[in-house]
């Protein structure tokens, strides 16, 4: 036990000249930030949770190493990188430092199985503990990282009170409506409708050539199928040539469902509508 310790105080002088670095001497801000400090140890020299690992898994021999070199280049390394790396980041490094240490002690003063039992529990508070501080940390630095209300972000500004100057004359009118009564009180708006225009539709043409073929089952042209349009009624032309093309679409409705069929013998010629027997003489012929 004394042996490890006595060897990292004589190399005291020697790690303190070999630490230095002429990369990171040569910079004031270091050209790169690295992801895990790196210890420079008696058998050992790389990242500190590579060192952690081996040492975890009995694949190095982390007993003669010396402590002291362990703790001042890992408090060298967070003193150096503290403006370079975030704080959760160093946080965890403090963490794999604690269990660093953690093993240490254990090569250093080997205990019964009950105190290791009771330094193990110990242990794992700590550690718990370590982690709930990184988690308040990140939390910590989450909320500082959101907008700030009035420095990043700007609240809606406040209505502007108005003056009395004009306060007065709202008063009068205000009470000359009340005086008035609701003849004094504005029109309500009116609300938009569309005027429906009175055309014949499809519908109406459906039902009138269902009644047509009632009376004559052999059919007969178009116009027998239209509606009677009085000679006086206003927009008479446009009501006429919306009969004929309601009575046209009704037709051929009634036609794909097979109820009819249309003829026509010549291009813009007269259009007829078969049915019954007529309709199966047409289809034999």
């Amino acid at each position: 036990m004394s042996d490890g310790l006595t060897d990292g105080e004589g190399r005291e002088g020697e790690v303190a000249e070999g630490s230095a670095d002429p990369v990171w001497d040569d910079w004031d801000n270091p050209p790169w930030v690295p992801e895990m400090p790196v210890l420079h140890l008696d058998g050992f020299d790389g990242p500190m949770d590579l060192l952690l690992d081996l040492t975890e898994r009995q694949r190095i021999d982390f007993g003669r190493m010396s402590v002291r070199d362990l703790a001042e280049q890992f408090v060298a390394a967070m003193e150096r990188l503290a403006g370079r790396v975030s704080l959760e980041r160093r946080a965890d490094w403090l963490v794999l430092a604690t269990r660093l240490v953690l093993l240490r002690s254990r090569l250093l003063f080997p205990a019964s199985p009950e105190a290791a039992i009771e330094a193990e529990k110990e242990a794992g508070i700590e550690v718990r503990r370590l982690e709930e501080m990184v988690f308040v940390r990140a939390a910590a630095s989450w909320l500082t990282a959101r907008p700030r209300l009035g420095i990043d972000v700007f609240s809606r500004p406040a209505t502007t009170v108005p003056s009395r100057e004009g306060g007065y004359v709202a008063l009068m009118e205000a009470c000359l409506v009340v005086l008035r009564g609701r003849g004094g009180r504005p029109e309500e708006a009116l609300v938009y409708r569309q005027v429906v225009p009175d055309l014949w539709r499809v519908s109406n043409a459906l039902a009138r050539i269902r009644l047509t073929l009632v009376d004559h089952p052999e059919g007969g042209e178009l116009r027998r199928f239209l509606p009677i349009i009085a000679a006086d009624v206003a927009d008479r032309a446009l009501k006429a040539r919306a009969a004929v093309a309601s009575t046209l679409l009704a037709g051929l409705e009634l036609a794909r469902e097979g109820v009819l069929a249309i003829d026509q013998e010549s291009d813009f010629g007269l259009v007829r509508l078969i049915a019954g027997r007529q309709k199966e003489e047409l289809a034999a012929g």
